[in-house]
């Protein structure tokens, strides 16, 4: 095999051998060695290093080196030498390699950036090099070692790359410095501040990095593919080797594959995703297939005799631990209780569940993998039940072995799934027979725990040995804890084989000696014992199976122990803080243990109890002590502290003591309200339990030994609250009661609030909300306390706020606002969970886990619901209004201040459970919905995020990009709510796709980002969602368009103004505007940018609905909407394609002219005019021409004759023949429809511009459209009064060509001139406007004079030009214009030399020679 460096040596040896190479003296070399590139010097120092250890590698002979080693020391194996001679590979390729771009970068910055830098090195060494030697090597060296080693290196690049500083880098936080692009330090290792950064810069670096993992793990899976491959050595020893090499690194490549393909998913890179998916399944399949097809494909012996086993076991053993991570990876992640949050952080790097991978790819789903994972499962569970593989229907593996040489599914699909399968499902199938058998036995014997096989008449594939047979039960041991859906499944195939061990059957003895029966059955034992203390053997049911496995096996009392400490587990897991302290857990494992050591646990626990209860006491009342859950704790609590209560009653407000009695009440209440009941105010006459107007009285005891209770309302208290609710004149002390009503009322209400809120059970919790929901709706009038008032003061201003944003809901918002002033317990209610509490970080878990268990506001807005039945109907709506006006509000608040983390917690908590909780709501109105909308207004708040200052510190940038984040993630939140609606409110779809259209169409306020969204949500979600949604969105399109129409035609007067006064200053200036359709002033461009989205909208319904453009057009072409006309045709040609494409061209073509009018005949002409410039570079189709002629035919002009102008798009197509025909209507029309019929005739005739072309065949016409040379011929020979037009058109015709030089330059006038003088050699007459022509170039084109002196008039000259007086006299002026030029060489007396001499005497007579 040719080396590396002989490359260079063969190109060199070329140069010499060249003749024609440059001589490089010794000086020049000298030269070009100081000059030469720093860059370009150390990338050759950085490819002789790899190159040399390449060559090294390839020269080696695969056997272990012959060198003494020293004294002491450890020999190396093949693989460790191999290992350290590409350990310079890759130092180079993941450190020194980024290093030195770093290092250049710094060091020539003004010749290099550091991207310059890091893309050149890792092209030249990685991509170039590195990569493409080591996948040959893994894939075609002839010796295993060496294949073993490439198949390593791909593993250790994939580490190497991953740390700080390298191509893959995951571990720094800052992106400026993460990769390569940083100082290559990783975290921790000191402080670097971070430079400033540019967002699309980073986006550009992520996408080159994850190129870059993409071309590392496809080369990674396409050098394992080959080593797993049957036959690849002759030699079966060889073979297995290279195999389980293959298996290894396959397995160790699975799981990033996998997780680089979420990515790819997540970031909608569906192709990106699949180009990696292929290959992993191709390389699943040959794994699977080396474990399962061996024995068909004749890799093993087909007998079960020792030999033929023992040699496939080490590959066998790969495969086994391969498919447990097929398992880990294509199933689900699922656990109960609090234990699913703890295990999700654990191992997140190093783990993949079917969680991970995001939806919405069309192949890659998670049922395919999942049903993967279930049948690998199940073969997993039959190799640790049967002790081997049962054996599969050898037609099957047939098949199988066939489509997995082959490349295809034997049943002939094109699904990547169908191979591993036609795998997997057999052999899980050939298990699962014999299960089911088993287990109907079991159920006819009546014994649950039963199960036994027939394990004399189990056919085998393959045995296994200790070294496999443990792995399987380890692999099926780790299942049962990481995937707890696995749990009982797993738990039964254990204890199942442990009451039945192997070395009960004659089977067992074929791979395994009594010494490793005796190893697996213990091992058996303990997994079944490790899995009975996990606490799932309870809440799975499997704890009865594995005890009973125990029981049979002897190990009774550590089954209990392990059975007990599971329960105990599981109790606390779901037990309270309280019960957590007081549990003393400990296991007695062993039986031997002495009555001390328990005895001594027991003291300790029992003074831990002491030392809890004293610090208790010496807390005291004052240090706001809460009540535990448990009464019995409770009442512990407050006895202990009767003790501490101060010897005197604080002073109070008024001079006169109250009087009431110190019992366990007025204890308990102390303790509640942290000391506040002690300090009360002397004036309120009513105190925390409903004040003195109640009066309790206790009757006889009745027959449960309890007396009966009697309340009574004082007299004088109901007389007052009778006259007060009828209206009537009261006394100045009833009044101060109706006061103090209020006062208690919202004082009371507040603390119904706050116990709610702060209450640890959830059943106290949400009773406590449906409290105070109903009396928020009932203490109308009522003001709110000191404590909420921040609540109902932030209702109001949200609502204020959402009128400023809102115009179009202004009226029922203004009776949303009224009704909060008139009902602040309500607005308070609903905005409570929204207002920052300034708690501690207990305080704050235990009120968020109370408000995830009951929301307040879903219960004022139900309880609202019932009572717009009989009361007010609209008190539901305006409920509704001030609840979402207070989301918005927060989400708005914590945009303003993104550092503040309490209203940053609270915005995304709300916008989180919004769509859940409005989906709940009894009915929307459409004012919410325009709230719901304005979650997407963060514009201000993304640019302000996004623009970066030079002093900005790192935190301060993660601030903002944390900040930009959740915004848009609250935006996203709303469109979801509105998709949502639509979907399943059909009373408000057409509200909820009236404010997706209006955001997607800038209508309403949004980001860039949002409003893309929302254009894709609308046409790729609602719109194919069903007709109705469809009409629904078409409907608000054309709502939308129409807004855009009047705000053109507001704006017109103001844009004509600016747009004049633009062109003044321009012409000042010497400016033209280049383009038409460009804004000529700064208030045209913004109003374009405010129409042009509306359009492109609508342009889009009706590429899928056509009858729309009619619209469009109708719209465009309304007086005064001049700036609206131009967005349409700045879109048109996107219309245009996208319709051609989807209906046809002539199809839409005629279908649009006949929906237009003859007011809209503009924007239809542009329309066809775009339907031909969609078509690339090709002529319009014979189809598309007809269908103008047809519509031309339909649409005539003022004369009752068909339009030309509907021909015009086409004219480039229709034969040159037929165009001479219609030139004369183009010459009738105005000079702008003239010129724009010569242009499209010659536009796709650019190179035959100066060539008049010949017929290929005279019989047959088959030239199409006209170049400039044949239109200006084609021009100077018409008959202007045979075709009825003036002379003076004839001649300003030929006068407006020769005026657009930029078409008819001087070469299409010379080429047009000179065939016009050939044909008149060949004795046609000349054209009446010929010399006139020629005059009129004499005066325009000088570059021409010396062509007509010299050869243009001795021409005409020769042809007797002089016969034609007209031409004559024409001929005579000409050669005087040019007689006298005053240039050297060129004058027309040649020419004239050259008249007879009658006709000389007659042009000197005229003009007498100077």
């Amino acid at each position: 095999m040719m080396q590396i460096d002989e490359i260079d040596n063969i190109n060199q040896q070329i140069i010499d051998d060249d003749d024609n190479a440059a001589i490089i003296d010794s000086d020049a070399s000298d030269i070009d060695e100081e000059e030469a590139s720093p860059l370009l010097s150390a990338l050759d120092d950085l490819e002789s290093r790899v190159v040399t250890a390449l060559n090294e590698f390839k020269s080696h002979p695969g056997t272990v080196g012959s060198t003494a080693t020293s004294a002491g020391s450890v020999k190396q194996s093949i693989h460790q030498e191999l290992a350290s001679i590409l350990r310079p590979v890759v130092e180079v390729s993941a450190h020194t390699g980024p290093s030195t771009a770093r290092a250049l970068a710094s060091s020539y910055p003004q010749n290099y950036t550091i991207e310059m830098c890091v893309d050149e090195i890792y092209t030249r060494i990685n991509s170039e090099l590195i990569l493409p030697v080591i996948l040959e090597s893994a894939q075609s060296d002839t010796i295993p070692a060496k294949r073993s080693a490439s198949l390593a290196l791909f593993h250790t690049l994939h580490s190497e790359w991953c740390k700080a500083g390298s191509y893959l880098d995951g571990s720094t936080s800052a992106p400026s410095l993460a990769g390569p692009y940083g100082p290559g330090i990783s975290p921790g290792s000191g402080h670097v501040s971070a430079p400033p950064f540019n967002p699309a810069e980073g986006q550009r670096r992520n996408q080159i990095k994850s190129a870059r993992r993409a071309e590392l793990l496809r080369r990674w899976v396409q050098s394992a593919i080959p080593n797993l491959t049957p036959g690849t050595f002759t030699n079966a020893t060889l073979d297995a080797s290279a195999a389980g090499r293959g298996v290894l690194s396959a397995s160790a490549a699975l799981k990033p594959c996998l997780r680089y393909m979420a990515e790819r998913i997540g970031s909608a890179d569906d192709a990106g995703a699949l180009r990696l998916f292929l290959p992993v399944m191709r390389m699943i399949e040959g794994v699977l297939g080396r474990l399962f097809l061996e024995r068909t494909r004749g890799g093993e012996s087909t007998s079960m005799d020792k030999k033929g086993q023992v040699e496939g076991d080490a590959l066998r053993s790969s495969c086994i631990k391969f498919l447990e991570i097929v398992v880990l990876c294509f199933s689900k992640k699922e656990l109960p209780f609090q234990a699913a949050s703890r295990m999700k952080k654990d191992n997140v790097a190093n783990d993949f569940s079917l969680e991970d991978l995001p939806p919405g790819h069309p192949i890659i789903t998670r049922e395919s993998l999942e049903e993967i994972g279930d049948y690998a499962f199940s073969t997993l569970r039959g190799l640790v039940l049967l002790g081997g593989q049962a054996a599969i229907d050898p037609n099957l593996l047939l098949a199988a072995a066939a489509s997995s040489s082959s490349g295809s599914n034997f049943m002939g699909g094109s699904n990547p799934f169908t191979p591993i399968l036609d795998i997997l499902k057999p052999a899980a199938l050939a298990f699962l027979n014999f299960e089911t058998d088993a287990e109907k036995a079991e159920a006819a014997g009546g014994d649950k725990n039963a199960f036994t096989l027939d394990r004399a008449n189990i056919e085998l594939d393959f045995g296994l040995s200790q070294k496999s047979y443990s792995l399987s039960i380890n692999a099926i041991q780790m299942l049962a804890t990481k995937r707890p859906v696995y749990f009982k499944e797993s738990s039964v195939c254990l204890a199942r084989r442990a009451i039945d061990p192997p070395g009960t059957s004659d089977n067992d003895g074929v791979l395994l000696s009594k010494a490793a029966i005796t190893g697996i059955r213990t091992h058996l034992r303990s997994s079944c014992l490790t899995l009975l203390r996990h606490f799932l053997s309870v809440t799975s049911g499997s704890w009865e199976v594995l005890a009973d496995a125990l029981k049979q096996a002897g190990m009774e009392t550590q089954a209990d122990r392990a059975l007990k400490a599971s329960k105990q587990q599981l109790n606390l897991m779901k037990g309270g803080r309280a019960a957590r302290n007081r549990a003393a857990v400990f296991y007695e494992w062993d039986t031997s243990a002495d009555d001390s050591r328990a005895a001594k646990r027991q003291r300790d626990t029992d003074d831990a109890q002491a030392r809890v209860r004293a610090a208790k006491m010496a807390r005291g009342l004052g240090s706001g002590i809460q009540l535990p859950t448990s009464m019995v704790d409770a009442c512990e609590l407050v006895l202990l502290n009767l003790d501490n209560l101060p010897p005197k009653r604080p002073p109070v407000a008024s001079s006169k003591q109250r009087k009431q009695p110190i019992d366990l009440d007025f204890v308990v209440d102390a303790v509640v309200s942290n000391g506040a009941s002690l300090t009360m105010e002397e004036n309120h006459w009513y105190d925390r339990d409903g004040g003195d107007g109640w009066a309790i009285e206790e009757g006889e005891v009745g027959e449960d030994g309890r007396p009966v209770l009697t309340f009574k309302m004082n007299s004088s208290v109901l007389d007052a609250g009778m006259k007060i609710a009828q209206g009537e004149k009261v006394k100045d002390t009833e009044k101060a009661f109706a006061e103090q009503s209020k006062l208690a009322s919202s004082m009371a209400f507040s603390r119904v609030l706050m116990s709610s809120s702060n209450a640890r059970s959830s059943a106290v919790a949400d009773f406590g909300k449906q409290i105070a929901a109903r009396l928020a709706l009932t203490l109308e009038g009522v003001k709110a306390a000191s404590e909420i008032e921040r609540s109902h003061v932030m209702t109001v201003e949200a609502v204020e706020s959402s009128i400023k944003k809102n115009a179009e809901t202004e009226e029922e918002l203004a009776g949303a606002l009224e009704f909060a002033l008139e009902n602040p317990l309500v607005s308070s209610s609903l905005a409570y969970d929204l207002t920052p509490k300034g708690l501690s970080s207990d305080e704050n878990d235990v009120s968020n886990a109370a408000a995830s268990t009951s929301a307040l506001a879903m219960r004022i807005l139900n309880e609202a619901y019932v009572c717009s039945f009989n009361e007010d109907k609209a008190k539901y709506e305006k409920c509704l209004d001030l609840f979402v006006s207070s989301v918005v509000n927060a989400c708005d608040l914590s945009n303003q201040n993104p550092k503040d983390n309490e209203r940053k917690r609270i915005a995304n908590a709300a916008a989180s459970s919004l769509p859940h909780q409005l989906g709940a709501a009894p009915f929307l109105t459409p004012s919410s919905l325009n709230l719901v909308s304005s979650l997407c207004d963060i514009d201000e708040v993304v640019k302000k995020f996004s623009t970066k200052t030079p002093s900005q510190t790192i935190a301060e940038a993660a601030a903002a990009r944390t900040a930009k984040a959740a915004a848009e993630k609250r935006a996203t939140a709303a469109l979801l709510i509105l998709r949502d609606v639509a979907f399943q409110r059909d009373a408000l779809r057409g509200s909820a796709v009236d404010c997706a259209v209006a955001i997607a169409s800038g209508r309403l306020p949004a980001s860039a980002q949002i409003e893309d969204k929302a254009l894709k949500l609308v046409m790729n979600v609602i719109f194919p969602k069903n007709v109705d949604c469809a009409d629904k969105v078409i409907t608000s399109g054309a709502k939308e368009l129409e807004f855009a129409t009047r705000f053109a035609i507001e704006n017109h007067e103001k844009i004509k103004k600016a747009n004049e006064a633009s062109a003044r200053k321009k012409e000042k200036h010497g400016y033209s505007s280049k383009s038409a359709l460009a804004p000529q002033s700064d208030e045209e461009k913004q109003a374009l940018d405010r129409v042009r989205k509306p359009v492109v909208l609508v342009m889009a319904l009706a590429v899928r609905r056509p009858e729309i453009i009619k619209a469009i057009m109708e719209n465009g072409c309304r007086d005064g909407a001049d700036v609206l006309a131009k967005a349409i045709r700045t879109n048109m040609p996107k219309l245009a394609r996208a319709a051609a494409t989807k209906h046809g061209a002539a199809k839409i073509a005629v279908q649009v002219a006949d929906m237009a009018s003859e007011k809209e005949a503009p924007l239809l002409i542009c329309f066809l005019d775009n339907l031909v410039t969609a078509a690339d570079k090709s002529l319009p189709s014979q189809e598309l021409i007809d269908a103008c002629q047809e519509i031309q035919k339909a649409r005539l002009d003022a004369d009752g004759k068909p339009d030309i102008r509907y021909i015009m798009p086409v004219v480039s197509g229709i034969k040159r023949v037929e165009l001479l025909k219609e030139l004369p209507d183009f010459v009738k029309g105005s000079d702008e429809i003239l010129k724009t019929a010569l242009h499209r005739m010659s536009e796709r005739l650019g190179r035959y511009s100066m060539i008049f072309r010949d017929e290929p065949d005279p019989t047959e016409n088959t030239l199409r459209g006209m170049s400039s040379c044949e239109q200006m011929v084609y021009l100077h020979q018409l008959d202007f009064h045979a075709i009825g037009i003036p002379q003076k058109r004839y001649l300003d015709v030929i006068r407006v060509c020769l005026e657009d030089d930029e078409v008819f330059n001087d070469r299409v006038v010379q080429a047009a001139l000179d065939y016009i003088s050939g044909k008149f050699l060949e004795g046609e007459s000349l054209p009446l406007a010929y010399m006139r022509t020629i005059i009129l170039t004499c005066s325009k084109h000088e570059s021409l004079h010396s062509w007509i002196c010299h050869v243009l008039l001795p021409r005409l000259v020769e042809g007797q030009v002089h016969s034609d007086k007209r031409q004559w006299e024409g001929w005579m002026r000409c050669a005087k214009m040019l007689e006298n030029t005053g240039d050297q060489g060129i004058s027309s007396l040649e020419a004239i030399e050259k008249l007879p001499e009658e006709q000389k005497k007659m042009y000197r007579a005229k003009y007498p020679k100077k």
